[in-house]
């Protein structure tokens, strides 16, 4: 497994201690296009299938010092929204109390993690995400408390099986989008840390971890506006009896088009070497 060694973002700042800071962050590159992943005999049967589709190019866990660093992101260069079904698919028979989809008013990810972003213009329209439970609880039980300036209640549960889909990316139709029974559907971007934090101050470290692993910003551009509204949309027709939508994260506009045949080879020289 390579490591990519980067500055830590500007994240840290608001999460750790000063004693903290000066500890080492960075990439693990954990897939390649075109090669078999073998997945922890720990994850829920069904991962597997996900990780190893035909559509999956990258996959990375950003990394830094004194954390769990357990979740896990891959990349999917897909064609259609067809494409995008067939991952809803195995996503559905995944064997995990929790299976679900974030539907992001953005065209493309950046930011996945401490470290981690990926160029602008990449054009990917989705992203798996999955964490250990296991693995954070093994760190729970060794961490100091509290963690800094952060006091848990207990310890943090891990990433669901996620798929994150870039509504505004030409590469999805909003509309032609298949969800099965038993799927949790949300706004929301990548996640990036936990599921839950369960601090005592839940919230707080939910919003800014969420807003700032994606480059946080106040408002929204026309075309993102328009992205938020078909998801409200999409959600209300959906789950008519809830009714609206989870409050959507902020996050960095995007500058770059994404044509259809016109992918970034920025992805795979920076993130796969």
């Amino acid at each position: 497994m390579h490591r990519r060694s980067v500055s830590a973002s500007s994240m840290l700042v608001a999460l750790l201690v000063p004693s903290v800071l000066c500890a080492a962050g960075g990439t693990a590159v954990i897939a390649r296009k075109g090669k078999a992943v073998t997945v922890p005999a720990a994850w829920p049967a069904g991962i597997a299938e996900i990780v190893n589709d035909q559509t999956r190019t990258s996959g990375w866990n950003s990394w830094f010092s004194e954390w769990p660093n357990d979740v896990n992101q891959y990349a999917f260069e897909i064609a259609t929204t067809d494409d995008v079904n067939r991952l809803i698919e195995k996503l559905a028979k995944v064997k995990s109390d929790v299976r679900q989809i974030r539907l992001s008013y953005l065209r493309e990810p950046a930011g996945l993690g401490w470290t981690t972003r990926l160029p602008e213009g990449n054009c990917l329209a989705v992203i798996f995400s999955v964490g250990d439970q296991a693995r954070i609880d093994e760190w729970y039980r060794q961490v100091r408390k509290p963690f800094g300036v952060m006091e848990f209640t207990a310890a943090p549960v891990a990433v669901p099986p996620t798929l994150t889909i870039f509504v505004q990316n030409d590469l999805v139709n909003l509309d032609h989008i298949k969800v099965p029974k038993g799927i949790v559907v949300t706004s929301g971007y990548v996640p990036t840390v936990f599921h839950r934090f369960n601090t005592k101050d839940e919230k707080k470290w939910e919003t800014e971890t969420a807003r700032k692993a994606a480059g946080g910003r106040d408002k929204l551009t026309p075309a993102e506006q328009s992205a938020a509204e078909k998801i409200s949309a999409f959600l209300e027709k959906i789950q008519p009896k809830k009714g609206g939508r989870s409050a959507t994260t902020r996050y960095q506009k995007p500058t770059q088009d994404c044509p259809r045949n016109t992918r970034k080879k920025a992805l795979a020289k920076e993130l796969s070497q």
